[in-house]
C-alpha cells in the first residue's frame, strides 16, 4: 500500500517536470521578433493637406509614397516593442497654389513647378499588442514616439503680366529642413506563411515643426529668409513582408 502510494506521487512529479519541460520547450520555440519592409501610399490630412494661400498653414501637399521598415520583438503572448523607421515623400499641389496666387493677382498669368516634394522620415520605438485571430491571422495595435524630420519642397514661381506679356518675373522658394519629436499610432493584420508575415498596416503620423532660416528670391530677385510652423500629418497605408527570426 505504501508503495503504491510512493508511486503515485512519483508519477504526478514526473507529469509535473514533464509539463513544466514541455511548456518552457513550447516558450522557447515560438517565434518571438521579425523584420519587415512595406510601402504603400501616404495620405496627408488636416493642416498638411489645406490648400489655403491666405492660411499659413496650409501644406499644399498632395497624396505620395510611403515607405517602412519594422523590426519587432515580442515579449509575451499579447505585449512586445516595436522599432519602425519610415519614409513619406508628398508632391506640392502646384495647381491649386497656382489658382490661389492668380486670384490675388488677376493681371497675372501664373505658372507653379515644384521640383522637390515634402519629403520626411522619422525613427520611433514603442510597444505594441498582438492579439490572434485564427492560428495564421492576428491583428496588432501600436503606439510609438521618437524623431522626426521634413524637408519642405522647392518651388519656381513664375509670373506674366497679361496685357505686358513681355513683363515678366521669377520668384524661388529653396528647401527647408526641420526636425523634432513625432509620435506614430497604428493597427493592422500579420498573416503567417512559413516563415513569413503578409503585413497590412494602417498608419497615423504627426508632427509639429519650426522650418528656421527658410531662404528665396522674390520677383524683384531680392534674397530673403524667413521662419515658418508646419503641422506634418498623414495617414500611410502600405502592405508588405516580415521574415520571421
Amino acid at each position: 500500500m505504501i508503495s503504491v502510494i510512493y508511486n503515485n506521487k512519483s508519477m504526478k512529479k514526473l507529469v509535473i517536470v514533464f509539463l513544466f519541460i514541455s511548456q518552457l520547450s513550447f516558450s522557447q520555440s515560438v517565434n518571438r521578433q521579425y523584420v519587415g519592409l512595406s510601402i504603400g501610399a501616404s495620405l496627408p490630412m488636416s493642416d498638411f493637406k489645406k490648400a489655403v494661400l491666405s492660411d499659413s498653414t496650409s501644406g499644399f501637399a498632395k497624396t505620395g509614397i510611403a515607405l517602412s521598415f519594422d523590426y519587432a520583438y515580442r515579449f509575451t503572448h499579447n505585449f512586445g516593442m516595436q522599432l519602425i523607421i519610415n519614409y513619406s515623400g508628398n508632391s506640392l499641389n502646384d495647381g491649386s497654389y497656382k489658382d490661389q496666387l492668380e486670384a490675388v493677382n488677376p493681371d497675372y498669368g501664373i505658372s507653379v513647378e515644384s521640383t522637390d516634394n515634402w519629403t520626411s522620415g522619422g525613427l520611433f520605438l514603442g510597444p505594441y499588442l498582438t492579439f490572434p485571430l485564427t492560428s495564421k491571422l492576428s491583428l496588432d495595435v501600436r503606439a510609438l514616439a521618437g524623431y522626426f524630420g521634413s524637408y519642405s519642397p522647392r518651388v519656381l514661381i513664375r509670373t506674366t503680366k497679361i496685357e505686358e506679356p513681355s513683363v515678366k518675373g521669377e520668384s524661388y522658394i529653396e528647401r527647408a529642413r526641420a526636425n523634432g519629436f513625432g509620435y506614430l499610432l497604428g493597427t493592422g493584420f500579420k498573416y503567417r506563411v512559413k516563415s513569413y508575415y503578409v503585413l497590412l498596416f494602417g498608419d497615423y503620423v504627426s508632427s509639429n515643426l519650426e522650418f528656421k532660416d527658410a531662404v528665396g528670391w522674390d520677383l524683384d530677385h531680392k534674397p530673403y529668409s524667413t521662419s515658418f510652423s508646419q503641422k506634418i500629418s498623414y495617414m500611410s497605408i502600405t502592405i508588405g513582408v516580415g521574415y520571421i527570426l
